[in-house]
């Protein structure tokens, strides 16, 4: 994004105002007051409680529908949570390869890839999302907001020219994107009035008077206070690294899964204060899901991975029959350790 296209959104952005210009015709469309999004509330109350006699389906049932009509699959739930997964683990990567730019931009290509796949099979799981419950309730509160925070010439538009459907597909256009979000957030001219608000008294947005912040709005004062927060850190990256959204992304997973690491030590601490357990070379946990089966996985270090990984083959091979503890390579490796350690003990060798 040029300097000049920043400085029109922020300018836009400030104002809390769009401005749909058309066949000479400007109208204005406002953030909602606070009573009005409230009545915006209500409106979706009642068109879901309307939709509902109708028979319409939730979400969710369409989504069983499309099943049934062989539309959707769990094959495509689970490919969605695999590409999360592959994209997650490809931001971690571009992090880690941050210094090498050859296999920066290749992993690039495969983490953009990776998200036009998702797009895609999830614009086929929301399809059919207007015509549920859910999305016909949204639609009337929205209907309902740009028919009373639209106005020409100073007075309520009464939509002769442009129908509310063609406003409302208009406005939503002027959402910026998280993306483009974020570089506003960190660049200027909007860093400078963010990090001056409260010395200069400088209002950021100049919003009519008792209306709400709309979602650009928020956006960006939720990303000014991440680029806050990370400039705060003690483990806090390099500017490269902040001005490039996949790599602070990866920065982003790397930091969690350390809190998440050091909160399942902590947490295994307090599960093994007894001196029996705290002198064993193994604990073994019990996991009541696959989300804590992983978590108790991710405790093991990588030599303790590798210690796996090893029992797993060794059990395999045998074909499923059961394998006593000394059949284990590690346990052998350990026992002839602890043979030639007692050995060195007795004869001082």
């Amino acid at each position: 994004m040029k300097q000049h296209e920043r400085e029109y959104f922020v300018s836009q952005l400030r104002s809390g105002i769009f401005h749909l210009v058309e066949d000479d015709i400007t109208l204005t469309i406002v953030n909602p007051t606070v009573e009005q999004y409230c009545e915006s509330c209500r409106v979706f109350s009642q068109a879901y409680s309307e939709a509902y006699r109708s028979g319409i389906m939730t979400k969710d049932d369409m989504l069983l529908w499309m099943t049934k009509q062989g539309m959707w699959s769990q094959g495509k739930e689970d490919q969605i949570e695999g590409l999360k997964k592959d994209i997650e683990r490809l931001k971690v990567e571009i992090f880690n390869a941050r210094n090498k730019t050859d296999l920066v931009n290749r992993i690039r290509q495969y983490i953009r890839a990776g998200e036009k796949q998702l797009f895609d099979i999830m614009s086929e799981q929301l399809e059919n999302y207007p015509n549920t419950l859910e999305g016909v309730a949204t639609a009337s509160q929205t209907s309902w907001l740009i028919e009373h925070c639209t106005f020409l010439d100073g007075e309520a538009y009464d939509f002769s020219d442009f129908s509310v459907s063609y406003v409302t597909a208009s406005y939503r256009e002027s959402i910026l994107s998280p993306e483009d979000v974020r570089e506003l957030a960190r660049n200027e001219p909007w860093r400078s009035l963010w990090l001056t608000k409260n010395d200069s008294g400088c209002n950021l947005f100049i919003n009519v008077k008792d209306r709400e912040l709309n979602d650009n709005q928020k956006s960006i004062l939720v990303w000014s206070q991440m680029y806050d927060n990370i400039q705060e850190s003690m483990d806090c990256p390099s500017e490269s690294v902040i001005d490039d959204d996949d790599m602070l992304d990866g920065w982003f997973i790397v930091q969690r899964q350390k809190r998440e690491k050091e909160k399942s030590d902590s947490e295994f601490e307090d599960s093994t204060k007894s001196d029996k357990i705290k002198q064993s070379h193994e604990v073994y946990m019990m996991a009541g899901s696959n989300q804590d089966a992983a978590r108790v996985s991710n405790m093991n270090d990588i030599g303790g991975k590798i210690t796996i990984k090893q029992r797993e083959a060794t059990m395999k091979k045998k074909g499923g029959r059961s394998v006593s503890q000394g059949e284990f390579m590690d346990e052998k490796i350990r026992l002839q350790n602890q043979q030639n350690q007692q050995y060195k003990s007795k004869f001082g060798g």
